[in-house]
């Protein structure tokens, strides 16, 4: 893969087929800039984490694993539940995150959005997931930050971006992402 060529992995915290997290994951995609791809994971099938089934996880793990694995970068987009992650969001990293020995997170650049229908967006589940990952040894990038407020006014009937204003910040988050990640793979040569 050339160094000016980048493939994310994504994905949405929330199994709803309707979830404003599952349309701006979409909407992120379709303002990729050039030389950039996102590939959104399917994470309907995840089990919750069980330890015991660490060392010889279900398929629908190890297909997720080795996503994750092969991606330049991770976009995780998060809901907000009782103002932390959802359980989606947090199932994705405990596997991704086992065994510690043969974790795909460890080093991994990532980044954080979020979109919901209250005015703050995803503020306190986006600094909870920081807490949680950066223990994973994960390198999010801090700016800038993508939280959408009142969700509901920025998508359409059919799940499509209608705002224009954050269709030119979520290729601007895209550009700032794909320069961290540049950072990083950098770094660790």
């Amino acid at each position: 893969m050339a160094d000016d060529v980048l493939t994310f992995a994504g994905y949405a915290g929330s199994l709803r087929k309707n979830s404003y997290n599952r349309m701006l994951l979409r909407a992120l995609a379709k303002a990729a800039p050039a030389g950039v791809t996102i590939r959104e994971l399917d994470i309907s099938d995840i089990p919750l984490y069980n330890m015991d089934l660490e060392d010889n996880p279900p398929p629908s793990v190890v297909r997720l694993r080795e996503e994750i694995r092969t991606a330049d970068g991770l976009l995780i987009v998060t809901p907000e539940h009782n103002g932390t992650i959802s359980a989606v969001t947090k199932v994705v990293i405990e596997w991704a995150s086992r065994p510690p020995r043969d974790s795909v997170l460890e080093g991994k650049p990532a980044a954080i959005a979020g979109a919901s229908t209250g005015y703050y967006g995803t503020v306190r589940a986006q600094a909870a997931l920081r807490q949680i990952a950066t223990i994973e040894e994960v390198y999010f990038m801090v700016d800038p930050e993508l939280r959408v407020g009142r969700a509901a006014e920025k998508f359409g009937a059919q799940g499509e971006l209608v705002d224009e204003a954050l269709k030119a910040e979520l290729t601007a988050f895209l550009d700032a992402f794909a320069n961290w990640t540049r950072t990083i793979k950098n770094r660790r040569r």
